[in-house]
């Protein structure tokens, strides 16, 4: 069959129309890398390649059009490129481009989004680690990336968000550093420095809640108990709440 027109389709597509009254959509990369012309004839094995290096085309643009959103790391390329039903051989045929054009880079990636989750989201190392592994990004070079990044940076996000977490949260004193403990273990802070962060704050229960909670007490046990029982009793009861021993003794006191 032989090429009668072209007519531009998109921005870098063209359609070939056929003396067959058949037509195709070709990307404009493979009509110059193919030579084709107007009154150009073209067999089946031609019309076979051609359809073949449009789909390396449209793949690889694919690629390009979803890493141009963000960086992106080679396993989250390679499963996209899966949903949108590739051939494994073009999905690692374009991935190899990709690295070979520097285009796709697990390290470059890690970097950035090491920096970006330090800097913006505040994440602690190991929540960073967790993360990166699910990207698929090598474990050699997450501990590389890891290892480069500067101490004194994770030391002030945790000063600065306890401070926060301080002025948001209020509870007894032991259940606050309880809770704080756990919410800097989830946001990937070492459990070690967080314990020793804390400790260099001057932690109190919240006076109100104390108080809401010693009458809520009293009220449900004042008639089941009287006396030195009583107070033993209520206690405990606020001991195993967070409190300190120095809140209850005032607040029985003040009462």
């Amino acid at each position: 069959m032989k090429i009668l027109k072209f007519k531009k389709a998109s921005k870098d597509k063209y359609k070939l129309f056929f003396d067959n009254n058949e037509c195709i959509t070709l990307y404009e990369d493979v009509i110059i890398n193919n030579n084709l012309l107007i009154s150009k004839e073209v067999d089946n094995k031609l019309l076979e390649e051609l359809l073949k290096q449009n789909n390396v085309v449209y793949t690889y643009n694919m690629a390009i059009n979803y890493i141009s959103v963000r960086m992106r790391s080679i396993k989250e390329v390679r499963e996209y490129l899966i949903k949108k039903n590739a051939s494994n051989l073009l999905i690692e045929n374009t991935i190899k481009r990709l690295l070979k054009e520097g285009y796709l880079n697990d390290f470059n990636f890690a970097k950035s989004f090491t920096n970006d989750k330090l800097l913006i989201a505040k994440m602690g190392p190991l929540k960073i680690k967790s993360e990166l592994l699910k990207y698929g990004i090598d474990k050699n070079i997450i501990n590389e990336v890891i290892s480069e990044v500067d101490k004194t940076i994770v030391e002030n996000n945790l000063t600065n968000l306890l401070l926060k977490q301080l002025k948001i949260k209020k509870d007894s004193t032991n259940s606050l550093k309880i809770k704080l403990l756990n919410y800097f273990i989830n946001l990937g802070y070492e459990k070690d420095m967080v314990i020793k962060k804390i400790s260099k704050f001057e932690i109190k229960s919240d006076e109100n809640k104390l108080i809401r909670d010693y009458k809520k007490l009293y009220n449900k046990y004042k008639g089941k108990y009287e006396g030195s029982k009583l107070i033993y009793f209520l206690s405990q009861k606020l001991y195993s709440k967070g409190y300190t021993s120095e809140d209850i003794k005032k607040v029985i006191k003040d009462d």
